[in-house]
């Protein structure tokens, strides 16, 4: 089966960026403690500026993620007893703040919150190795559906969300992470 020639672009500028943040994020894992939980916040921060700007949150992204990423960072420094409130205090800001998408946009939040303070918990209570498993699982999958997307092609996922992501890549990264 012949490739299109552009098929394959973007794999350098993936390979790059991939070993670059892989470093930069192996890095951090090892070291855990506070730098993994400033890490940690940062990324479910981004992931929910991101998230707020899919939704029409305009301006308000960025104060959602601020408020999102401050509430995490907090809430892994703190007795997990006190931790939920502050899970739930984003979502719950965003409520109040955006015009419409609310309830997706909250139950979306709720789920980043509970797993960067997941990936928090995994670190500092069973160590790099079981983290450092979980990071591998992700790979795999993220790299059998990238190429069996690519070979195989066929309809696609999501469009609106992932424009490239296709069903036959999509159950590929299922099959990896199992």
């Amino acid at each position: 089966m012949t490739q299109p020639a552009g098929q394959w672009d973007d794999l350098t500028t993936r390979l790059a960026s991939a070993a670059v943040l892989g470093a930069v994020g192996l890095g951090l894992v090892w070291l855990g403690g506070i730098w993994f939980h400033i890490f940690v916040a940062l990324a479910c921060g981004i992931m929910i500026w991101e998230l707020a700007r899919m939704l029409g949150g305009g301006p308000e992204a960025t104060w959602l993620a601020l408020a999102a990423g401050a509430a995490l960072f907090v809430a892994g420094e703190i007795p997990g007893g006190f931790a939920l409130p502050l899970l739930v205090a984003p979502a719950l800001f965003g409520l109040g703040r955006l015009e419409k998408n609310r309830t997706i946009y909250a139950l979306y939040t709720v789920m980043i919150m509970l797993a960067g303070y997941g990936l928090m918990i995994l670190r500092d209570d069973f160590g790099f190795i079981w983290l450092l498993w979980l990071v591998c699982i992700v790979m795999v999958a993220d790299v059998m559906g990238y190429f069996a997307g690519r070979f195989i092609g066929g309809p696609k996922f999501w469009p609106k969300v992932s424009p490239k992501k296709t069903w036959s890549g999509t159950v590929a990264g299922w099959i990896g992470a199992a």
